[in-house]
C-alpha cells in the first residue's frame, strides 16, 4: 500500500477531543474509534460499542417539529403523548443493517436532536484535526495523538495508518486498549506506539465474562508480549485498572497487581481508574439501558484502600 492509499484509509469515528490531559502525557488530541468486542457493565461510552453507525436522539434538544416522522421511510419514528418515540428494532433491520452513515430522519432535524453517532473519516481528515494543535504538542514536547474507543484494535489497520501519519508529522502516539485482539493484530500497531495504555478489568476469568462479556485469557497472554516489546524498544507502558463499586474485589485487584509484578517488565506503571457516572445519561441517547445507573462511586476512604494496596507494590511512578 502506497502513502496515498494510507492517507485515504477510512475509520468509523464517534468523537475527537482536543486539549485532553488524561489520555497520555502532555496535551493530546484523542480520537475515539467505534466498535468494541467487550461489553463492560460500567462502560462510559455506550455509543462506542457497536461498530456500525447508530442513531442518537438527544431528547432535550427536540423542538417537536416532527419532521423526522415524515422523513423516516420505515415508520420507525412515531409521536406518542406529543413526544418522539423511536422503534430501534426497525432501525436495526433497515438503516443499521444497510451500513448507512447518514439517516433519512436526520435530514430536516434542524435542532440536531437526531444525528448519527459516528462519522467516516480518512486518515488525512483526522490528521487535519490533530495537527490544529501541532504547536502545543511541540511546546509540551510529549503531547500528541491518542487513539481510544471503543477498542482501537477493532479498527487496527486504520489505527496503524493513523499512527504512521502522526509519526511522520513528528508527534507522539498513544493507544488505550483492552488488549483483546490477536497477537497478529497487535503486532500491526506496536511499532508505531510511544505510550501503551492497557486496561485490565479483572483477573478472575469468570468475573471477566460476567462483567465484560468475554474471557480475559487472550488479554493476559498478550500483556507480557506487549510489555517485552515496549521495554525492548524504549517505549512506555501503563496498566490501568478500573475500580468499580460492587464489582472490583480487593483480592482480585491484588491478583492483577501480582500479575503485573511477576509477568511484565519492571518499567511498567500501574494506574487506578476510579468509577464515575459521567456517561450514564448517554445510554438513553442511543436507546440502551444502563444497569448501573444508580450505582454510587466509592467514598474517599473506600477508594483509598485500593490506592494504599497499589502503593505497597512500589511500582514505578507515573
Amino acid at each position: 500500500m502506497n502513502e496515498a492509499q494510507r492517507q485515504e484509509r477510512t475509520g468509523n469515528i464517534f468523537d475527537i477531543q482536543r486539549w485532553s490531559l488524561h489520555d497520555g502525557p502532555g496535551i493530546r488530541t484523542v480520537v475515539f474509534l467505534k466498535g468494541c468486542p467487550l461489553r463492560c457493565r460500567w462502560c462510559s461510552n455506550p455509543e462506542s460499542q457497536e461498530f456500525y453507525n447508530e442513531l442518537a436522539f438527544f431528547k432535550d434538544k427536540c423542538i417537536s417539529c416532527f419532521r423526522c416522522v415524515d422523513n423516516c421511510p420505515y415508520d420507525a419514528i412515531s409521536v406518542i403523548d406529543e413526544a418522539i418515540s423511536i422503534d430501534r428494532s426497525i432501525c436495526e433491520k433497515t438503516c443499521y443493517a444497510k451500513g448507512l452513515h447518514e439517516f433519512p430522519c436526520t435530514r430536516e432535524c434542524y435542532s440536531q436532536a437526531l444525528r448519527p453517532v459516528a462519522n467516516v473519516m480518512s486518515v488525512q481528515d483526522v490528521m487535519k484535526q490533530v495537527m490544529k494543535d501541532e504547536l502545543i504538542y511541540r511546546q509540551s514536547e510529549v503531547g500528541g495523538l491518542t487513539v481510544s474507543g471503543g477498542e482501537p484494535l477493532y479498527q487496527a489497520k486504520f489505527t496503524r495508518d493513523l499512527f504512521i501519519a502522526a509519526k511522520k508529522a513528528g508527534i507522539t502516539t498513544a493507544i488505550e486498549t483492552s488488549g483483546y485482539a490477536t497477537w497478529e493484530t497487535i503486532e500491526e500497531v506496536l511499532p508505531y506506539i510511544d505510550y501503551f495504555f492497557l486496561d485490565l478489568k479483572t483477573y478472575d476469568d469468570t468475573l471477566h465474562v460476567k462483567y465484560a462479556g468475554v474471557s480475559n485469557q487472550i488479554i493476559y497472554e498478550n500483556a507480557p508480549r506487549i510489555s517485552a516489546f515496549v521495554a525492548e524498544h524504549g517505549k512506555t507502558m501503563t496498566v490501568r485498572i478500573p475500580v468499580i463499586p460492587d464489582h472490583t474485589e480487593l483480592e482480585d485487584f491484588k491478583a492483577m497487581l501480582n500479575f503485573v509484578k511477576e509477568k511484565l517488565d519492571s518499567s511498567v506503571t500501574v494506574e487506578i481508574m476510579a468509577y464515575h457516572r459521567l456517561g450514564r445519561n448517554k445510554y438513553a441517547d442511543v436507546g440502551m439501558e444502563y444497569e448501573l445507573f444508580d450505582l454510587e462511586p466509592f467514598r474517599k476512604e473506600e477508594i483509598q484502600v485500593f490506592h494504599d494496596t497499589l502503593a505497597s507494590y512500589s511500582f514505578p511512578s507515573l
